[in-house]
């Protein structure tokens, strides 16, 4: 194996294993120089194959980004889902209950400090947003802290299917905001103690208490959708 088949090989391992994840920038060719003690050309030529294959994606004066391996697969069938359909929206909130609960355990184990106090940052951001911030943007700020979560679990798939449900979890919360259902103040104060629970294991790292926590706020949501389908 040349040294630049070899340096792909490596550098798919990372990505396999979670250190770099579907939308992160790689390092710096200096810095990927010197990590692996390689030439620039080997490089060069290793990244170039990656791109080829489509595990890599160059963005001109930005750099070269982790692409979702998944998203070949898995999005075009997804986007065949009718999005304003309950049922579907009740699908994709069922499923939530098994990604968030396994990105909570697994970011317990595996964020770093700096990981784990981005996901505090946004769960304050999150208690200071007035209740008159528009629905669509509360419903943004609900996603983003879960979607850190699942970042910060360091499971590529885990991960990468979180972002390929995006949009499908985004217009489950949104149309449940805009039906009224997550505006209910009894449902609000539910949210808050839940998320308060889920962000209070993250920060001491108790995996299983995470894991509890968030799967429980995912199915409770679930069954308030449920409960509005059958009434």
């Amino acid at each position: 194996m040349n040294k630049a088949l070899e340096l792909s090989a490596q550098v798919e391992q990372r990505i396999l294993a979670g250190e770099w994840l579907p939308g992160d920038r790689l390092p710096s060719q200096v810095h990927l120089m010197s990590d692996f003690g390689v030439a620039r050309t080997t490089v060069r030529e290793s990244l170039s194959q990656l791109q080829s294959r489509g595990v890599l994606r160059s963005q001109h004066g930005s750099g070269t980004y982790v692409n979702n391996l998944f998203e070949s697969v898995f999005l075009p069938p997804l986007n065949q889902l009718p999005l304003h359909d309950s049922h579907t929206q009740l699908a994709v909130l069922e499923m939530r209950q098994v990604l968030e609960g396994e990105a909570a355990y697994h970011a317990c184990q595996r964020a770093s400090d700096v990981e784990l106090q981005g996901i505090s940052d946004e769960y304050q951001c999150m208690l200071q947003r007035p209740g008159k911030m528009p629905v669509i943007e509360r419903s943004k700020a609900d996603l983003k802290f879960h979607m850190l979560i699942a970042q910060a679990s360091h499971n590529l798939i885990v991960a990468s299917l979180s972002q390929l449900l995006y949009s499908k979890m985004f217009n489950t919360i949104f149309a449940a905001r805009s039906g009224g259902l997550l505006e209910q103040p009894t449902y609000s104060e539910a949210v808050h103690s839940q998320h308060l629970r889920i962000h209070e294991a993250l920060m001491n790292r108790d995996a299983l208490e995470a894991k509890q926590a968030a799967e429980d706020h995912a199915r409770h949501t679930a069954q308030m959708l449920r409960q509005q389908l059958q009434s």
